[in-house]
């Protein structure tokens, strides 16, 4: 709970604050006179003078643009389309994607001024960044790295460097995001190099967890950002700091750091980092026992993240408020805000494998585009080849076509190769490394499907979930490679006894599921009998010692439970319980004598990470 102000702090708290903003206002009346009466070169002066400030004196970039707008009928062409990117640049800034993206376009094709036809592509790769049009992002990544060496104005280099890392970043190329915010540091266009490239360096480090602590060097680019007044990468530094400290549990530390630059956060006006700060305040809050300032800045975090525009901040924010629910044993509150933590989770991850597709596909579409420029090359010399030698012996002529039938051959093998690679990052997506059956999200996606057709249709799904028992036995005695060797065969006995409508999946660990398409309990129930009788022929062997396999099966069904996926994994979840607590190697459907744990529930539906990390504990 945050500790009430006296009437001497709070006038000396706003003394401060006027000695602070009086300045700023003070320039903005000058700006606003200056712009009023100001001949063409003045204008250019002032629209300089915003370009330069507009990530660091917000106020006073507004300002400027309001009061040249006013007089845009005055100004050149040149001055117009310069004062019109600025004014696509604040509606990236403000979420006015539709406006941006409309301004943004016309002059990359309008545009007299080369660079500034440059700067607008930046701009709009980061637009479509920031609105998840990953597609477009890439694709405009690849145009700018291409048109990057003919490019010598400085400050369109830094932008498109910049540029650059971040989006690099964003899909784990950590080595190529480095390789860009060291070129920044190099070329230091206007003394800001330090601070904006060494931010990227800094982000990328933290985020790939090729740093675990706060040196000399984090700090000396923290400074150097606070020196030039780029308050907005300093605290995108800060941020990633925070962040270190909560995962190391010092929270003093983080919670001290984020209160002390929260002040400069709000006057901003950048929604995305305060919800982020916010997120970490509730979050470090949280874990130290204060729930009422961690519901205060989680709500907080929520609303400024908007309407999901930032899901993982979303999903720290929900999280928290679901863990303060929980433990204040309002369980109905609970589950919604775990229902929505669930959605902003999985927006989280369907934006990186977004993000991981859109970056893969242009690479695979430029390797097309250099075997197809390739081809047409080779294509041309033997035609050319044809013609001067057209006069000579029709058995030559036959030589030079069986030649040209085998560079066909040869560029049809590459576009195999690389239809077969993209394949291969669509089964990797999609399939589980080690039992090649679904992974998680697929499954659940899939069972999604699987029962909006089955609510059409008015048919009867079930789903089971099942469990080895006592696994971690088995890799503690015979090792983890007969752990493998046991999941591996587990799937193979259950895929000779699954139909081809069933879909099968790994949840993590040594626990799966099956969704049965029309089945009833009768019939799922005897078929999963089939299943555990099955398991039960595995033996785990190793150095003469033998270990038998069985596994626990939980039952529910679209009749009993209805047709929402949450609520059929519930329930099946609950039914695997009970079948553990009474005694394993068992089958158990759910009825309604069986109690939900609203613990297990929480953690069934949390989705884990393509390295699969060990499953939530059945007592074996």
């Amino acid at each position: 709970m945050r500790t009430r102000k006296s009437p001497r702090m709070m006038k000396k708290t706003t003394n401060s604050r006027l000695r602070r903003w009086l300045p700023a206002a003070a320039a903005l009346l000058l700006v606003a006179g200056a712009a009023n009466g100001a001949a063409p070169e003045d204008a250019l002066r002032l629209l300089q003078r915003a370009d330069s400030i507009k990530s660091t004196h917000h106020p006073e970039f507004v300002g400027i643009l309001n009061s040249l707008n006013a007089r845009a009928a005055q100004l050149s062409v040149a001055q117009r389309e310069y004062l019109s990117y600025l004014t696509a640049w604040n509606a990236v800034i403000n979420g006015d994607n539709e406006t941006a993206t409309g301004m943004l376009k016309r002059l990359i094709l309008q545009a007299h001024d080369v660079t500034l036809q440059f700067r607008a592509r930046s701009t709009l790769m980061n637009q479509e960044e920031l609105t998840r049009n990953y597609d477009e992002a890439y694709l405009e990544l690849d145009r700018l790295v291409q048109l990057l060496p003919r490019v010598a104005d400085k400050g369109a280099r830094e932008q498109a460097l910049l540029n650059a890392s971040q989006l690099y970043r964003a899909v784990g190329q950590t080595d190529l995001s480095l390789r860009y915010a060291q070129m920044l540091m190099d070329e230091n266009y206007a003394g800001r190099g330090t601070c904006r490239g060494g931010q990227q360096k800094v982000a990328a480090l933290f985020e790939s967890a090729r740093q675990q602590s706060v040196d000399a060097d984090v700090r000396a680019i923290t400074a150097a950002c606070v020196e030039k007044g780029d308050l907005l990468y300093a605290n995108d530094i800060n941020m990633h700091v925070a962040r270190l400290y909560i995962s190391q549990n010092k929270l003093d530390e983080a919670i001290t750091l984020l209160k002390d630059h929260y002040d400069e956060v709000v006057r901003s006006q950048y929604p995305r980092m305060l919800a982020e700060f916010d997120a970490l305040l509730a979050d470090a809050y949280r874990r130290k026992g204060l729930a009422v300032l961690a519901e205060k800045f989680a709500s907080d975090s929520v609303t400024h993240s908007g309407q999901g525009h930032y899901p993982a901040t979303m999903a720290r924010a929900l999280g928290v408020l679901y863990e303060l629910a929980k433990k204040q044993g309002d369980f109905r509150l609970a589950l919604a805000f775990h229902e929505q933590f669930t959605a902003a989770d999985k927006g989280s991850l369907d934006e990186v494998s977004a993000r991981q597709l859109a970056y893969e596909k242009v690479v695979h579409e430029n390797i097309a585009d250099k075997l197809q420029l390739a081809a047409l090359n080779e294509q041309k010399q033997v035609l050319q080849l044809q013609k001067e030698l057209a006069a000579k012996a029709v058995e030559n002529s036959r030589l030079y076509i069986a030649l040209l039938l085998t560079i066909l051959v040869f560029i049809g093998l590459w576009a195999y190769r690389v239809k077969r690679s993209q394949l291969h990052f669509m089964s990797v997506a999609r399939l589980d490394g080690l039992t090649g059956i679904s992974n998680r999200p697929h499954f659940i996606g899939g069972a999604e499907s699987a029962l909006e057709h089955g609510r059409r249709t008015r048919q009867e799904l079930c789903i089971v979930l099942f469990d080895l028992d006592h696994f971690k036995s088995v890799n503690d005695r015979h090792g983890h490679a007969m752990g493998d060797y046991v999941l591996q065969q587990t799937v193979a006995m259950c895929r000779q006894l699954l139909g081809a409508e069933d879909l099968f999946g790994r949840f993590g660990g040594e626990e799966f599921s099956i969704l049965m398409p029309g089945c009833g309990l009768a019939e799922a129930s005897a078929r999963a009998e089939q299943l555990r009788r099955a398991i039960a022929q595995i033996v785990a062997s190793s150095g003469g010692t033998e270990s038998p396999v069985s596994a626990s099966f939980g039952l529910a069904s679209t009749a009993a439970s209805g047709s929402e996926l949450r609520q059929l994994l519930a329930h099946a979840d609950a039914a695997l319980y009970q079948a553990k607590r009474t005694g394993r190697n068992r089958v158990v459907i759910y009825d309604s004598g069986i109690v939900l744990d609203e613990t297990a529930v929480a953690e069934l539906v949390e989705q884990p990470t393509p390295e699969m990390p060990p499953p939530r504990s059945k007592a074996g």
